[in-house]
């Protein structure tokens, strides 16, 4: 049975936005409760009215689906009818993004606004063997690649926020996006009878739309400190590969496909407000505040609401049919299997404060996601070439878990900046299916299907922001990069030809992790 590509629930993936949208409706009925922390009254009125620019630094995860809509040989469509016509080619990377926007304090607790960013990443998600369109499946060979590169994007949005306390603001945001990626593909190896071009590429600016949400708080005098999420769908794009050759074949192959993009976004950003400060008559809140003492000491816990995104290569390491091992020397043994998916993180933990603005303590979170990426008409090299629905390779990212260390400093006796780390786990589960005509057929390989799991611990490290509500209640967020380093399998089937018995191959598998996460926190008297 074929399987189908599970996607990212994209209303799920906002569901970080709508958490910090909850902070607003319960703030109202608790804003005058602040007790805990012993906050002092503030000497002027707060404005957040005014023009700001930043810098934001963050992660873009890009979701991109090739799907072959036709193919035309010297003018005569080919039938696609039980071809693998679908590939993903998700990736994420390091994004820089400067910004620039203007406030309107329009209430005593409201605050809406325009804003615009321009983001800079440059990540390309290549499959190795993939010399056109899904269609033309692998030629084995590592020299032939298809890929999908996201470089610039921007936007342009309007913010709506409201003020949980005088120097936090609370925020969603939505607008117009433009992403800009190519599609290139490569065809050299032996299979592609010397057609021409060899390289062939698409590029496309395309217009979408953004939104998501953020939390952003006053560090001193006009500085502003902001994370943010936020998801962009660009729809869909048609491109077309088209090649020449001479000799035996159709003299002009067109593989016509579609690229279908979204992306998701996570930023931490600095931003200076030009003009009075939110806090006027003030340089540092802190020294407004400095007699009056606050503290942190206590145990905690939380709930997170956020999205993973997971960076995994499946590397084929050996192949052997029959008892003789072939030779993988400059064979397309590499298999991009990245995702993104929504995460739900229950958190505790334990807080120090060992000085006037320091803090140290340890956490633990349970982090809840489910998603697989699934590379149809692949299960092993030598069966590469038959691209047949009902062969796969796939990889289930499931549960996580860490036990981390956080050190902090106050940046004012309401907000706290914090760096942690420590020891990380992933679950993950790998699954070959070979169930195809030439699996059950012509090579009688059993099973079916064969499923194997691990529990890999590795590391992480990251940093967020934490600020007072009201009361004991406390907004985070937070991002973390974890590396579970490499995990091994063994696939083995029996064969009812003795040529192919047994048909035995080992995989790595290397999983990293960037972990977006808003979160809510109780803390304990």
């Amino acid at each position: 049975m074929r399987r189908s590509l599970i996607r990212p629930n994209m209303p799920g993936l906002l569901g970080g936005a709508a958490l910090l949208a909850g902070f607003a409706l319960a703030a109202p009925a608790q804003a005058a409760d602040l007790a805990p922390f012993n906050k002092a009254p503030l000497l002027v009125a707060p404005s957040w009215t005014g023009f700001y620019a930043g810098l934001g630094l963050g992660f873009r995860s890009t979701q991109a689906d090739l799907t072959t809509t036709s193919v035309l040989q010297d003018g005569v469509p080919r039938d696609l009818n039980g071809a693998v016509l679908t590939q993903p080619f998700d990736g994420t990377g390091f994004r820089v993004n400067p910004y620039a926007g203007f406030n309107w304090q329009v209430a005593p607790s409201w605050v809406v606004g325009i804003e615009g960013d321009v983001g800079f990443g440059d990540q390309t998600t290549a499959l190795p063997g993939f010399r056109a369109s899904p269609r033309a499946g692998s030629s084995t060979f590592a020299v032939d690649s298809l890929s999908v590169k996201a470089g610039w994007d921007a936007s342009l949005r309007g913010r709506a926020g409201y003020l949980l306390t005088p120097t936090t603001l609370v925020y969603a945001t939505g607008g117009l996006a433009w992403q800009h990626f190519d599609v290139t593909s490569v065809c050299v190896g032996a299979t592609c009878n010397n057609a021409t071009p060899t390289t062939v590429s698409n590029s496309a600016t395309k217009t979408g739309w953004t939104l998501g949400g953020g939390l952003e708080t006053v560090l001193w005098g006009n500085w502003l400190l902001r994370a943010e999420y936020r998801y962009a769908d660009f729809g869909t794009t048609p491109f077309a590969i088209a090649r020449t050759q001479t000799g035996a074949g159709p003299a002009l192959t067109v593989d016509n496909f579609d690229t279908k993009l979204a992306t998701h976004t996570a930023n931490v950003g600095l931003a200076y407000k030009f003009g009075e400060p939110v806090i006027g008559g003030r340089s540092h809140p802190l020294q407004a505040q400095a007699a009056m003492p606050a503290s942190w000491t206590g145990a905690y816990v939380g709930m997170g609401l956020g999205a993973r995104a997971t960076r995994t290569d499946l590397t084929t390491t050996s192949e052997s049919v029959g008892g003789s091992p072939r030779d993988l020397d400059g064979r397309a043994n590499n298999r991009p299997m990245d995702n993104t998916a929504f995460r739900a993180s229950p958190y505790a933990g334990y807080l120090w404060q060992l000085a006037s603005q320091w803090t140290a303590g340890v956490e633990g979170d349970f982090g809840f996601a489910d998603r697989t990426t699934t590379r149809e008409g692949f299960t092993s090299i030598f069966l590469a070439d038959s691209q047949s629905p009902g062969e796969s390779l796939s990889i289930r990212s499931r549960w996580d878990a860490s036990l981390r260390l956080r050190g902090g400093y106050l940046v004012n006796p309401q907000t706290m900046l914090y760096a942690t780390g420590g020891v990380a786990w992933q679950n993950f589960e790998l699954t070959s299916t070979c169930t195809s005509g030439p699996c059950t057929g012509f090579f009688a390989l059993s099973p079916g299907i064969i499923s194997q799991s691990t529990t890999k611990t590795g590391w992480t490290l990251g940093g967020g922001l934490e600020t007072v509500l009201w009361g004991n209640w406390l907004a985070r967020a937070e991002y973390r990069y974890a590396d579970y380093g490499k995990a091994g399998f063994t696939v083995a089937r029996s064969s009812g030809d003795a040529d192919h018995n047994p048909s035995v191959n080992t995989y790595d598998v290397a999983m990293r992790a960037h972990l977006a996460t808003f979160g809510v926190t109780y803390r304990f008297q």
